[in-house]
Protein backbone atom coordinates (compact mmCIF):
# COMPACT_ATOMS: atom_id res chain seq x y z
CA UNK A 1 0.00 0.00 0.00
CA UNK A 2 3.05 2.74 0.46
CA UNK A 3 3.94 2.55 -3.25
CA UNK A 4 0.78 3.94 -3.93
CA UNK A 5 -1.06 5.98 -1.17
CA UNK A 6 0.72 8.88 -2.11
CA UNK A 7 0.18 8.60 -5.62
CA UNK A 8 -3.31 8.12 -5.39
CA UNK A 9 -3.81 10.82 -2.96
CA UNK A 10 -2.19 13.35 -5.37
CA UNK A 11 -4.15 11.82 -8.22
CA UNK A 12 -1.29 10.79 -9.70
CA UNK A 13 -2.78 7.62 -10.64
CA UNK A 14 -6.54 6.30 -9.98
CA UNK A 15 -7.95 2.96 -8.79
CA UNK A 16 -10.90 3.99 -10.54
CA UNK A 17 -11.86 2.92 -13.79
CA UNK A 18 -15.16 2.66 -15.76
CA UNK A 19 -15.64 -0.35 -18.37
CA UNK A 20 -17.09 0.78 -21.28
CA UNK A 21 -18.76 -2.84 -22.01
CA UNK A 22 -16.90 -2.83 -25.73
CA UNK A 23 -13.48 -3.90 -24.92
CA UNK A 24 -12.03 -7.52 -24.30
CA UNK A 25 -8.73 -8.13 -22.49
CA UNK A 26 -7.53 -6.52 -18.94
CA UNK A 27 -8.88 -3.60 -17.38
CA UNK A 28 -6.22 -3.67 -14.35
CA UNK A 29 -2.89 -5.15 -15.77
CA UNK A 30 -0.78 -5.22 -12.71
CA UNK A 31 2.39 -4.82 -15.22
CA UNK A 32 1.30 -1.79 -16.75
CA UNK A 33 2.40 1.12 -15.14
CA UNK A 34 -0.23 3.88 -13.78
CA UNK A 35 -1.97 0.35 -12.16
CA UNK A 36 -1.90 0.26 -8.61
CA UNK A 37 -1.53 -3.18 -8.25
CA UNK A 38 1.25 -5.68 -8.28
CA UNK A 39 -0.14 -9.16 -8.64
CA UNK A 40 -3.82 -9.07 -9.45
CA UNK A 41 -4.83 -8.91 -12.84
CA UNK A 42 -9.16 -7.84 -14.13
CA UNK A 43 -10.54 -8.11 -17.10
CA UNK A 44 -13.28 -8.56 -19.10
CA UNK A 45 -14.37 -10.91 -21.96
CA UNK A 46 -17.16 -10.22 -24.59
CA UNK A 47 -18.09 -13.42 -25.83
CA UNK A 48 -18.75 -14.09 -29.65
CA UNK A 49 -18.98 -17.59 -31.35
CA UNK A 50 -15.93 -18.38 -32.09
CA UNK A 51 -13.44 -19.17 -29.22
CA UNK A 52 -10.90 -16.83 -27.91
CA UNK A 53 -7.88 -18.55 -26.82
CA UNK A 54 -4.83 -17.99 -24.49
CA UNK A 55 -1.92 -20.05 -22.08
CA UNK A 56 -2.00 -19.18 -18.50
CA UNK A 57 1.87 -19.72 -18.69
CA UNK A 58 2.66 -18.91 -14.48
CA UNK A 59 -0.81 -17.70 -13.74
CA UNK A 60 -4.32 -19.12 -12.57
CA UNK A 61 -7.71 -18.12 -13.72
CA UNK A 62 -11.00 -17.56 -12.37
CA UNK A 63 -13.72 -16.88 -14.54
CA UNK A 64 -16.97 -15.08 -13.49
CA UNK A 65 -19.85 -14.89 -16.15
CA UNK A 66 -22.18 -11.86 -15.71
CA UNK A 67 -24.78 -12.30 -18.59
CA UNK A 68 -25.76 -14.80 -21.12
CA UNK A 69 -23.91 -17.83 -22.23
CA UNK A 70 -20.52 -19.19 -22.08
CA UNK A 71 -18.56 -22.43 -23.37
CA UNK A 72 -15.29 -22.98 -22.17
CA UNK A 73 -13.04 -25.49 -22.97
CA UNK A 74 -9.61 -26.10 -20.72
CA UNK A 75 -6.97 -28.69 -21.76
CA UNK A 76 -9.28 -30.54 -23.90
CA UNK A 77 -12.17 -30.50 -20.90
CA UNK A 78 -15.56 -28.47 -21.60
CA UNK A 79 -17.73 -26.77 -19.36
CA UNK A 80 -20.85 -24.51 -19.97
CA UNK A 81 -23.38 -22.48 -18.40
CA UNK A 82 -25.68 -19.15 -18.44
CA UNK A 83 -26.29 -16.60 -16.29
CA UNK A 84 -29.43 -15.30 -17.84
CA UNK A 85 -30.55 -11.77 -17.08
CA UNK A 86 -27.33 -10.86 -15.56
CA UNK A 87 -26.60 -10.50 -11.41
CA UNK A 88 -30.12 -9.13 -10.45
CA UNK A 89 -32.43 -11.45 -11.96
CA UNK A 90 -31.94 -13.98 -9.08
CA UNK A 91 -34.60 -14.18 -6.04
CA UNK A 92 -33.42 -12.08 -3.38
CA UNK A 93 -31.05 -13.92 -0.93
CA UNK A 94 -30.24 -16.70 -3.93
CA UNK A 95 -27.46 -15.91 -6.93
CA UNK A 96 -27.75 -16.65 -10.50
CA UNK A 97 -23.67 -16.80 -10.00
CA UNK A 98 -21.15 -19.54 -11.21
CA UNK A 99 -17.37 -19.43 -11.69
CA UNK A 100 -14.52 -21.54 -13.54
CA UNK A 101 -11.02 -22.27 -12.00
CA UNK A 102 -8.41 -22.38 -14.50
CA UNK A 103 -4.72 -23.40 -13.29
CA UNK A 104 -1.31 -22.20 -14.39
CA UNK A 105 0.27 -24.07 -17.54
CA UNK A 106 -3.43 -24.29 -18.93
CA UNK A 107 -4.40 -23.51 -22.46
CA UNK A 108 -8.41 -22.48 -22.77
CA UNK A 109 -10.79 -21.23 -24.85
CA UNK A 110 -13.51 -19.57 -24.41
CA UNK A 111 -16.89 -18.30 -26.73
CA UNK A 112 -20.67 -17.55 -26.08
CA UNK A 113 -22.73 -14.97 -25.52
CA UNK A 114 -22.31 -11.63 -23.68
CA UNK A 115 -19.76 -10.57 -20.76
CA UNK A 116 -17.86 -13.00 -18.41
CA UNK A 117 -15.23 -11.40 -15.91
CA UNK A 118 -12.03 -12.82 -15.08
CA UNK A 119 -9.02 -12.29 -12.61
CA UNK A 120 -5.55 -13.42 -12.81
CA UNK A 121 -2.61 -14.00 -10.62
CA UNK A 122 0.51 -15.90 -10.10
CA UNK A 123 -0.39 -20.01 -9.13
CA UNK A 124 1.28 -21.09 -5.85
CA UNK A 125 1.18 -24.10 -7.03
CA UNK A 126 -0.79 -26.27 -9.78
CA UNK A 127 -4.69 -27.49 -9.20
CA UNK A 128 -6.93 -28.89 -11.61
CA UNK A 129 -9.71 -27.05 -13.03
CA UNK A 130 -12.55 -26.70 -11.25
CA UNK A 131 -16.44 -25.42 -11.72
CA UNK A 132 -19.05 -23.68 -9.38
CA UNK A 133 -22.04 -24.32 -10.96
CA UNK A 134 -25.06 -21.97 -9.46
CA UNK A 135 -27.10 -24.44 -7.98
CA UNK A 136 -23.97 -25.50 -5.25
CA UNK A 137 -23.57 -21.34 -4.96
CA UNK A 138 -24.57 -20.65 -0.76
CA UNK A 139 -25.61 -16.68 -0.01
CA UNK A 140 -24.98 -15.72 3.43
CA UNK A 141 -26.03 -12.87 5.44
CA UNK A 142 -23.65 -10.70 7.20
CA UNK A 143 -23.76 -7.68 9.15
CA UNK A 144 -26.90 -6.02 10.88
CA UNK A 145 -28.85 -3.33 10.16
CA UNK A 146 -27.39 -0.79 7.70
CA UNK A 147 -24.09 -2.92 7.18
CA UNK A 148 -26.04 -5.87 6.08
CA UNK A 149 -25.27 -7.49 2.97
CA UNK A 150 -25.25 -10.66 1.53
CA UNK A 151 -21.88 -12.56 0.32
CA UNK A 152 -21.31 -15.38 -2.08
CA UNK A 153 -17.88 -17.04 -1.91
CA UNK A 154 -16.98 -18.57 -5.44
CA UNK A 155 -13.51 -19.23 -5.85
CA UNK A 156 -10.80 -19.71 -2.95
CA UNK A 157 -7.64 -21.94 -2.24
CA UNK A 158 -10.33 -23.86 0.58
CA UNK A 159 -12.11 -25.43 -2.72
CA UNK A 160 -9.93 -24.90 -5.76
CA UNK A 161 -7.16 -22.13 -6.19
CA UNK A 162 -3.62 -21.41 -4.90
CA UNK A 163 -3.84 -17.68 -4.57
CA UNK A 164 -6.70 -16.16 -5.89
CA UNK A 165 -9.91 -15.62 -3.54
CA UNK A 166 -13.40 -14.41 -5.92
CA UNK A 167 -16.89 -14.08 -4.54
CA UNK A 168 -20.31 -11.59 -4.85
CA UNK A 169 -21.23 -9.37 -2.53
CA UNK A 170 -24.91 -7.79 -2.86
CA UNK A 171 -25.82 -4.30 -0.75
CA UNK A 172 -29.54 -3.79 -0.71
CA UNK A 173 -30.07 0.17 -1.59
CA UNK A 174 -28.82 2.50 1.04
CA UNK A 175 -26.58 -0.33 3.25
CA UNK A 176 -22.73 -0.86 3.84
CA UNK A 177 -20.17 -3.33 3.18
CA UNK A 178 -16.84 -3.38 4.34
CA UNK A 179 -18.30 -2.63 7.61
CA UNK A 180 -16.85 -2.89 10.50
CA UNK A 181 -13.83 -1.06 8.53
CA UNK A 182 -11.12 -4.12 8.00
CA UNK A 183 -7.82 -3.74 6.10
CA UNK A 184 -5.48 -6.70 4.96
CA UNK A 185 -2.21 -4.92 3.82
CA UNK A 186 0.34 -7.13 5.94
CA UNK A 187 1.61 -10.84 5.91
CA UNK A 188 0.73 -11.66 9.74
CA UNK A 189 -1.49 -14.62 10.22
CA UNK A 190 -0.80 -13.95 14.32
CA UNK A 191 -2.57 -10.95 14.28
CA UNK A 192 -5.54 -12.13 11.83
CA UNK A 193 -4.25 -10.45 8.77
CA UNK A 194 -2.93 -11.43 5.49
CA UNK A 195 -1.43 -9.17 2.72
CA UNK A 196 -4.05 -9.05 -0.24
CA UNK A 197 -4.55 -7.10 -3.10
CA UNK A 198 -8.32 -6.71 -4.28
CA UNK A 199 -10.37 -5.63 -6.74
CA UNK A 200 -13.99 -4.80 -6.76
CA UNK A 201 -16.37 -4.82 -10.19
CA UNK A 202 -19.63 -2.78 -9.06
CA UNK A 203 -22.65 -3.53 -10.57
CA UNK A 204 -26.45 -1.83 -10.27
CA UNK A 205 -29.62 -3.17 -10.59
CA UNK A 206 -31.50 0.12 -11.77
CA UNK A 207 -29.98 1.44 -15.16
CA UNK A 208 -29.85 4.80 -16.43
CA UNK A 209 -32.72 6.06 -18.66
CA UNK A 210 -31.86 8.04 -21.80
CA UNK A 211 -33.28 11.68 -19.38
CA UNK A 212 -31.30 10.63 -16.10
CA UNK A 213 -28.58 12.95 -15.46
CA UNK A 214 -26.67 11.13 -12.70
CA UNK A 215 -28.46 7.59 -12.61
CA UNK A 216 -27.58 4.60 -10.01
CA UNK A 217 -24.64 5.43 -8.44
CA UNK A 218 -22.37 4.46 -4.70
CA UNK A 219 -19.56 6.00 -2.89
CA UNK A 220 -16.25 3.44 -3.11
CA UNK A 221 -13.68 4.95 0.17
CA UNK A 222 -10.55 4.47 0.08
CA UNK A 223 -8.41 5.38 3.12
CA UNK A 224 -4.90 4.36 5.17
CA UNK A 225 -5.19 6.63 8.56
CA UNK A 226 -1.89 8.15 7.36
CA UNK A 227 -2.85 10.39 4.76
CA UNK A 228 -4.58 8.43 2.15
CA UNK A 229 -8.74 9.75 2.37
CA UNK A 230 -10.55 9.73 -0.98
CA UNK A 231 -14.30 9.12 -2.35
CA UNK A 232 -15.05 7.87 -5.44
CA UNK A 233 -18.56 7.94 -7.07
CA UNK A 234 -19.45 4.64 -8.86
CA UNK A 235 -21.57 3.66 -11.31
CA UNK A 236 -22.57 0.62 -13.32
CA UNK A 237 -19.59 -1.35 -14.64
CA UNK A 238 -17.30 0.82 -12.19
CA UNK A 239 -14.13 -1.31 -11.87
CA UNK A 240 -11.82 -0.67 -8.57
CA UNK A 241 -8.48 -1.75 -7.63
CA UNK A 242 -7.55 -1.79 -4.09
CA UNK A 243 -4.04 -1.92 -2.90
CA UNK A 244 -4.59 -2.11 0.42
CA UNK A 245 -5.92 0.17 3.14
CA UNK A 246 -9.64 0.33 3.95
CA UNK A 247 -12.18 0.26 1.40
CA UNK A 248 -15.85 0.89 2.68
CA UNK A 249 -18.55 0.91 0.08
CA UNK A 250 -22.14 2.15 0.20
CA UNK A 251 -25.13 1.80 -2.01
CA UNK A 252 -27.03 5.19 -2.49
CA UNK A 253 -30.64 4.90 -1.77
CA UNK A 254 -31.80 4.41 -5.07
CA UNK A 255 -30.52 1.08 -6.52
CA UNK A 256 -29.04 -1.84 -4.85
CA UNK A 257 -25.67 -2.61 -5.63
CA UNK A 258 -23.97 -5.94 -6.50
CA UNK A 259 -20.21 -6.28 -6.50
CA UNK A 260 -17.80 -8.74 -8.13
CA UNK A 261 -14.43 -9.09 -6.03
CA UNK A 262 -11.45 -10.91 -6.08
CA UNK A 263 -8.04 -11.04 -4.13
CA UNK A 264 -4.72 -12.24 -4.50
CA UNK A 265 -1.42 -12.22 -2.17
CA UNK A 266 1.49 -14.24 -2.20
CA UNK A 267 1.06 -16.95 -0.22
CA UNK A 268 -0.74 -16.76 3.43
CA UNK A 269 -4.72 -17.51 3.32
CA UNK A 270 -6.87 -14.33 2.86
CA UNK A 271 -7.56 -12.92 6.53
CA UNK A 272 -9.09 -9.16 7.53
CA UNK A 273 -8.13 -7.50 10.61
CA UNK A 274 -10.91 -5.20 11.97
CA UNK A 275 -9.66 -1.70 12.75
CA UNK A 276 -9.81 -1.87 16.70
CA UNK A 277 -11.45 1.69 16.27
CA UNK A 278 -14.22 0.22 14.61
CA UNK A 279 -14.23 -3.06 16.03
CA UNK A 280 -17.47 -2.66 17.95
CA UNK A 281 -20.32 -2.87 15.80
CA UNK A 282 -20.08 -6.05 15.82
CA UNK A 283 -20.63 -6.33 19.64
CA UNK A 284 -23.82 -4.23 17.94
CA UNK A 285 -24.97 -6.77 16.03
CA UNK A 286 -25.26 -9.15 18.87
CA UNK A 287 -27.25 -6.64 20.87
CA UNK A 288 -29.39 -6.37 18.06
CA UNK A 289 -30.00 -9.74 17.76
CA UNK A 290 -30.68 -9.78 21.57
CA UNK A 291 -33.09 -7.37 21.96
CA UNK A 292 -35.14 -8.39 18.69
CA UNK A 293 -35.40 -12.20 19.17
CA UNK A 294 -38.99 -12.49 19.89
CA UNK A 295 -39.37 -9.02 20.66
CA UNK A 296 -43.12 -7.99 20.01
CA UNK A 297 -43.07 -4.61 21.99
CA UNK A 298 -40.57 -2.15 21.03
CA UNK A 299 -39.16 -0.91 24.28
CA UNK A 300 -36.02 -0.88 26.09
CA UNK A 301 -35.33 0.47 29.57
CA UNK A 302 -32.43 2.47 30.41
CA UNK A 303 -31.77 0.15 33.07
CA UNK A 304 -31.81 -2.55 29.97
CA UNK A 305 -29.51 -0.39 28.15
CA UNK A 306 -27.03 0.07 31.18
CA UNK A 307 -27.01 -4.00 31.39
CA UNK A 308 -26.24 -4.25 27.95
CA UNK A 309 -23.75 -1.75 27.77
CA UNK A 310 -21.97 -3.34 30.74
CA UNK A 311 -22.50 -6.77 29.41
CA UNK A 312 -20.68 -5.98 25.80
CA UNK A 313 -18.25 -3.66 27.13
CA UNK A 314 -18.73 -0.40 25.64
CA UNK A 315 -17.49 3.54 25.87
CA UNK A 316 -20.16 5.96 27.20
CA UNK A 317 -19.88 6.90 23.40
CA UNK A 318 -20.29 3.89 21.87
CA UNK A 319 -23.73 3.39 24.30
CA UNK A 320 -24.55 6.97 23.20
CA UNK A 321 -23.91 5.79 19.47
CA UNK A 322 -26.23 2.79 20.50
CA UNK A 323 -29.31 5.10 22.02
CA UNK A 324 -29.23 6.30 18.55
CA UNK A 325 -29.28 3.48 16.79
CA UNK A 326 -31.78 1.95 18.51
CA UNK A 327 -34.48 4.87 18.48
CA UNK A 328 -33.86 5.06 14.44
CA UNK A 329 -34.90 1.03 14.81
CA UNK A 330 -37.78 1.89 16.11
CA UNK A 331 -37.57 1.26 20.07
CA UNK A 332 -38.43 3.62 22.94
CA UNK A 333 -35.78 3.96 25.66
CA UNK A 334 -36.70 5.01 28.60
Amino acid sequence: MNKYAGKIQRNETSPHVRYDGHASGLIFDPRQEGVPLDVLGFGMYRLGPEFMTRQTHEKEVVLVPQEGEFEVEVNGKRFGGARSGGPFAARLGKSNASALYIPCDARFGIRGKGETAFFEAPALRASPAFYMPPDEVTVVSRGEWIWRRDVINLISPKNASSNLAVGETYNPPGLWSGTPIHRHDRDEPSSGESDHEEVYYHRFGLKQGPDDQFGAYGVQLLMDGKGLSKAYIIGDKSAFAIPGGCHPVVASPVSELLYLWGLAGRGSEPAMRDIPEFAYLKRFEEIFKQIEEGQTIRVVTVSALEHLAVQHALTQEQKALLTVMLREKGFDIR
